[in-house]
């Protein structure tokens, strides 16, 4: 019988919580780690249709990569979005993990992830933190691409209606930094790397000045850059748990829309 704190070691084997960042919630956010695993759901967000479809396809335990809130809480407000998730996951006796900034350093994280989703060869860690783990990821296409197709080539790959970015040399690009979500921190390490780009997301308005000339600074989009970690979870979970039924989220989990 598999249990949620079996799944729980498996996860922590690949993500230990002690690679994630101070302010991060990971772990077990609520649940009894003692209990028989019926299902698994893999997802990016929490939300209130995650729990639906937690309930329709019969899974109690939900393993997503962003926690639903950051910091202590000593009491749940209805009138907040992220208490009003954690209200209705209790009351459907769903557990949630998440697996957070510890999974963005995993070697085989989220930014391995999107490597191989864009097509690059995963070549190193962009920033080093310790014995085999840190952040982003350095990877290369073995035939470069001109500006404007590099630019077509993730609008369509990554299903992006637009793209904000920064233009670099215009010459073509074969090595690429990436970072999945907030990681334009790491635009020194990447033009340090001698990438042609960095592709991450959330990047303020003063950023792009500071790559401005000297490296292609795209921002693809938060959840554009990491929606792709749930099914990678999901694979990672099927190789250790063959028998237990396990899904990735079919909803689209994004709140941000885009206006055309």
């Amino acid at each position: 019988m598999t249990r949620i704190r079996d799944v729980i070691a498996a996860v922590e084997a690949w993500a230990p919580p002690q690679w994630a960042d101070s302010y991060d919630t990971v772990g077990l956010l609520w649940g009894d780690p003692e209990r028989p695993v019926q299902g698994i759901l893999t997802t990016l967000d929490v939300t209130p249709e995650l729990i639906e479809e937690a309930q329709a396809v019969g899974a109690n335990l939900i393993l997503a990569h962003h926690p639903i809130w950051f910091g202590p809480r000593t009491r749940l407000v209805w009138d907040t979005f992220a208490d009003r998730v954690i209200y209705r996951g209790i009351q459907a006796d769903i557990a949630v993990y998440a697996v957070h900034t510890n999974a963005d350093k995993s070697p085989e994280g989220v930014n391995f992830v999107l490597c191989r989703h864009l097509n690059l060869r995963p070549v190193r860690v962009l920033q080093t933190e310790g014995p085999g783990y840190g952040g982003g990821y350095v990877g290369e296409w073995a035939h470069p691409l001109e500006p404007p197709d590099f630019l077509r080539f993730l609008q369509k790959r990554l299903d992006i209606p637009s793209l904000r970015f920064t233009p670099g040399p215009d010459r073509p690009i074969s090595r690429v930094a990436v970072c999945g979500g907030a990681g334009s921190f790491l635009l020194p390490q990447a033009i340090e790397a001698q990438v042609e780009a960095f592709l991450t997301a959330d990047i303020p308005y003063h950023r792009f000045f500071e790559a401005q000339g000297r490296v292609w600074l795209v921002d693809i989009g938060h959840y554009e850059s990491e929606w792709m970690i749930a099914g990678a979870l999901a694979d990672l979970l099927r190789q250790r748990f063959a028998h237990i039924p396990i899904f990735t989220t079919r909803l689209r989990t994004n709140p941000v829309h885009y206006w055309i």
